[in-house]
């Protein structure tokens, strides 16, 4: 009598399972390694792309004015590109936009090749004679006011934070004093009129 043979062996459904196992296994790899490389892709363009951002505006004869005139606040350098001190401001100018670009309202930094000979005639009218020269433009250019302090990023934004916030509040009752007295220190100035609207509603006379 011939001997029982099982058609399936335990060792060959063994061996089966082990090249499945072994085939996931491979596949799943190559998958990994493949969504791997593209989050690497993706992570150096976006990369590439946050160095390429440039924060800091480019005028020049052809748009100045239209872009200043349309602006209640915009803050332009003046340089030179051979000059040293411009290249020496230039990394910390753009630091500065870069952070203000954030900022409520708006505050736009730019910059203003002056010389470049299409635009030495405007460098002209704003008394430009040295480099760089940073000059602060309010209320579409109608006041100018030369930037002379320190050329570090963080002082430019401090600087410019104090410059366009709002000097004073016309407090015109107790009411407008509660809620803006604890948020900022300011400095106030009443008028005889405002004085006595403000300690009548005050003690409610």
């Amino acid at each position: 009598m011939a001997p029982y043979t099982q058609k399936n062996p335990p060792e060959k459904k063994k061996k089966k399972k082990e090249q499945r196992r072994a085939a996931i296994m491979a596949r799943n790899f190559f998958v990994w390694f493949a969504l791997a490389a593209i989050l690497c892709s993706l992570t150096a363009i976006s990369a590439k792309v946050s160095e390429s951002k440039e924060f800091v505006l480019t005028l020049d004869h052809s748009n100045f004015t239209r872009f200043v005139t349309q602006h209640n606040f915009v803050v332009v350098k003046f340089y030179a590109p051979w000059c040293r001190h411009s290249q020496n401001l230039a990394p910390e100018y753009e630091k500065a936009a870069s952070v203000l670009s954030n900022h409520h309202p708006p505050i736009i930094l730019a910059k203003f090749d002056a010389d470049d000979e299409a635009n030495k005639y405007l460098a002209k009218q704003y008394r430009i004679r040295g480099y760089p020269t940073v000059k602060i433009f309010r209320n579409g250019g109608q006041l100018i006011q030369e930037y002379r302090d320190s050329r570090r990023a963080d002082y430019i934004v401090e600087y410019l934070k104090e410059q366009i916030s709002p000097a004073s509040v016309e407090i015109k009752s107790a009411k407008d004093a509660s809620g803006i007295i604890p948020q900022n220190k300011i400095t106030i100035d009443f008028t005889v009129e405002a004085i006595e609207k403000f300690f009548g509603e005050a003690l409610g006379l």
